[in-house]
């Protein structure tokens, strides 16, 4: 049996969601998602990282023109490196992307290297993973960034040269100036040692980021939250009342993104006029598919762990789980009303019947045709993408399992079932944003 592979010394927070997907849900859910969440990603939902990403960006543009240097990219990897320290060691952040290996350097304070060698980057490879890699999408996608080579928009640059730039003039080494050429310089370095030469520069970047003032906090419900001047193409004004219906859940800790909340988002989301009708829509749409896919991927997890075992036995334990459950959350009214966003995956029409076919399995309880429905997807899906072979197949009427992933959550029982979720749909990225956001 092949075991999946991992890296050591890996950031946690570098994982993209749904960068395997065996059964090629994540073009379905994001199709559904994207018509009310026009923006975000499922990682770029912090508000202080798009700070750092357009300081950033403003930046690498300077130094670029101050020293008629092609190094772009190597000023603003110094730059998240620079914020990144600054976040952690005065502002105690913990939730910011490289938090692991800026916490073990800070552990034993002294000089650090800045730059894009290996001793320096935050993650394994910051590029890629880090703010330019993950936020630069979503902040073309706000408005906040445009063109080719990418720059600042005009209002995100005047957010930058009249907010965040003067709380850096407090800086030594003569202020921004001496920033400047700090992150200019072919070797850099940043000392950490409590009072050592760049306590000043932290202690100014810190502040920068420790909070928001009220223009950044204008420019960002406009353009993260309520989607930016695109959100006309895109979600056409319902992220905007979406956000609105979000900020309701704000006060309760204990909100979770469930099919149940779900559907109260889409009452609410009613008593808004039509575009608000238009949204509870999109919502219920939503709910039903997940409604279906959260439950198959479950199963297909919970068949790859049963090596050697026939289909019938393996039926018999699923029954055991789930009983009749899935009957009372499947809505096979809804689920085809659905049928052309099931196709996502491969966007040919066996797929969204062969989604529906599922559907009517689990609905009537027919775990033995639900077990070769998922393992077919999977072997379309593994073919689709010019993969050598499907996770699993039935041979000789037991279950051969070529690859497994062990991290993969627990069976949910046949009651948490009508609360079960799975996937992002964008919407808790959009209720990150909406959090950080309130007044």
């Amino acid at each position: 049996m092949l075991a999946i592979p991992f890296l050591t010394q890996l950031d946690s927070r570098a994982a993209v969601k749904g960068s395997r997907d065996p059964l090629g849900v994540q073009p379905i859910w994001s199709r559904l998602g994207r018509h009310v969440v026009g923006n975000l990603t499922t990682v770029s939902n912090s508000v202080t990282d798009f700070t750092v990403l357009l300081l950033g960006y403003y930046f690498a543009e300077r130094v670029a023109a101050e020293t008629q240097s092609a190094e772009y990219v190597t000023t603003f990897l110094k730059w998240e490196q620079l914020a990144a320290y600054a976040r952690a060691s005065r502002n105690n952040e913990r939730s910011f992307r490289g938090t692991e290996r800026v916490a073990l350097r800070l552990a034993k304070p002294g000089i650090v290297l800045l730059g894009t060698d290996s001793d320096a980057q935050i993650l394994s490879n910051q590029k890629i993973y880090g703010l330019w890699g993950l936020y630069s999408v979503p902040a073309k996608a706000s408005g906040l960034l445009e063109g080719n080579p990418v720059h600042l928009t005009p209002v995100a640059r005047q957010l930058v040269e009249k907010v965040h730039l003067p709380l850096l003039e407090t800086v030594g080494l003569r202020g921004v100036r001496g920033l400047v050429d700090h992150l200019g310089r072919e070797h850099g370095t940043l000392d950490l040692k409590e009072g050592g030469r760049d306590e000043a520069l932290l202690d100014a970047i810190a502040r920068v980021l420790e909070k928001l003032r009220a223009p950044e906090r204008a420019l960002y419900r406009e353009h993260l939250l309520h989607g930016g001047p695109g959100d006309r193409e895109t979600t056409r004004g319902l992220q905007r009342v979406f956000a609105d219906v979000l900020e309701g859940t704000l006060d309760d800790p204990d909100w979770q993104l469930t099919p149940e909340s779900l559907q109260r988002l889409a009452w609410r989301a009613r008593d808004q006029g039509a575009v608000g009708e238009a949204l509870a829509n999109r919502l219920e749409r939503i709910r039903a598919c997940e409604l279906l896919i959260a439950p198959a991927v479950a199963l297909f997890e919970h068949v790859l762990r049963h090596e050697g075992q026939s289909v019938q036995a393996i039926a018999r334990g699923i029954q055991e789980l789930w009983g009749t459950a899935p009957r009372e959350t499947i809505d096979l009214r809804a689920t085809e009303d659905i049928e052309l966003e099931l196709r996502a995956g491969t966007g040919e029409p066996e797929s969204g019947a062969r989604w529906m076919r599922l559907a009517r399995a689990l609905h009537g309880g027919d775990y033995e045709e639900a077990i070769r429905l998922v393992l077919e997807q999977n072997a379309t899906i593994m073919n689709a993408r010019g993969d050598a072979a499907p996770w699993a197949r039935i041979a000789e009427g037991k279950l051969h399992v070529n690859l497994r992933d062990d991290s993969s959550p627990r069976s949910p029982s046949g009651e948490q079932l009508p609360l079960y979720w799975r996937h992002a749909y964008f919407i808790e990225s959009l209720r990150n944003v909406a959090f950080a956001l309130r007044a």
